[in-house]
């Protein structure tokens, strides 16, 4: 392939890049050297430490990572935590709760929010759930969660059923309960139905979000679409993944009520670099002063080479 298409291999990496940033800079799309999995959360614990979830495991995962002043990636170290094995959960998204030094993780399979320990054990505390939220689409349950300053954020990967528009549900730390819920509309898929029906793999829907230093939420929506029945060259052709992080703001909307959104940044990847990003969190601050965020990518076990686990770095303009 590399022999015969050496112009299209070049055009097609280039995909992995905005050709303009908005109100971030794409500074790496990085392939981490670590074991291939099924990463669909990160949350930051420490300096150089971060948290990870696997959606068919019940570990939670530990990952080392140093960014230079630049944001580029430097060291990586990885490691599982003592809680081995397979769950029927889902796991899909971490968050770290500093003030109890403790983390939550949302499950799709039971639609679950629960605490743990930095060493992967359950506390056996949850959050409680609506029970209008306990009966999502199959596979389309809660995929993001977000915290700060004492209030979750959730959300399913696609509207409930019947619905047009996403839920975005928060809850108090203290007492663990439900409190105001607003509404997000999601971009309409760009792959038409019939595409959908007869792709290798197809997924569209809300998979992150992230709390901003200014209290606003960064809402991650992604479309990836591999066709089926094809050859190499047609996927190498045809495959993408989507990427667009929107930013809303609750305290200045209405309970209930459509948020507002506003695109931060979008971008693009190709079968060179396809990258289905599921986990976002904040990362350190830049010597220059801008707040980065992290994506991290489900590889879905590499996809036999298709895919790969994927870091990347965002950082925020001010």
């Amino acid at each position: 392939m590399k022999k015969h298409f050496p112009v299209l291999l070049f055009l097609l990496a280039l995909a992995a890049f905005p050709a303009a940033a908005q109100r971030a800079q794409h500074i790496q799309h990085k392939l981490l050297d670590i074991p291939a999995g099924e990463y669909s959360g990160i949350t930051r614990t420490g300096d150089d430490t971060y948290m990870l979830v696997h959606d068919k495991k019940a570990s939670l995962f530990v990952l080392t990572l140093e960014l230079a002043g630049d944001g580029s990636v430097g060291y990586c170290g990885f490691f599982e935590t003592q809680e081995q094995g397979k769950t029927k959960r889902d796991n899909e998204d971490i968050v770290y709760v500093p003030e109890r030094k403790r983390l939550f993780v949302c499950s799709e399979g039971d639609q679950s929010i629960r605490e743990y320990r930095l060493d992967g054990r359950e506390t056996g505390r949850k959050l409680v759930i609506p029970k209008d939220l306990t009966s999502p689409a199959r596979n389309r349950g809660f995929e993001a969660l977000a915290y700060a300053n004492g209030t979750f954020w959730a959300t399913t990967e696609s509207p409930l059923p019947g619905a047009e528009m996403h839920i975005l549900q928060s809850f108090s730390l203290k007492g663990l309960q439900a409190r105001a819920r607003y509404l997000y509309q999601a971009e309409k898929p760009q792959v038409p139905a019939p595409k959908q029906a007869s792709a290798q793999a197809y997924v569209s829907g809300i998979s992150a979000m992230t709390v901003l230093p200014d209290g606003r939420l960064a809402v991650l929506e992604r479309e990836v679409y591999v066709p089926g029945g094809t050859g190499a060259l047609t996927k190498l052709l045809e495959s993408f993944t989507e990427t667009r992080i929107y930013v809303v703001s609750p305290a200045d909307g209405k309970p209930g009520k459509l948020l507002e959104k506003t695109l931060l940044t979008s971008f693009r990847t190709s079968a060179l670099n396809l990258a289905n990003f599921e986990g976002m969190c904040l990362g350190p601050v830049l010597e220059d002063g801008r707040q980065t965020l992290l994506l991290i990518a489900d590889s879905q076990n590499g996809s036999g080479g298709l895919t790969g686990e994927y870091l990347r770095v965002i950082a925020l303009e001010q």
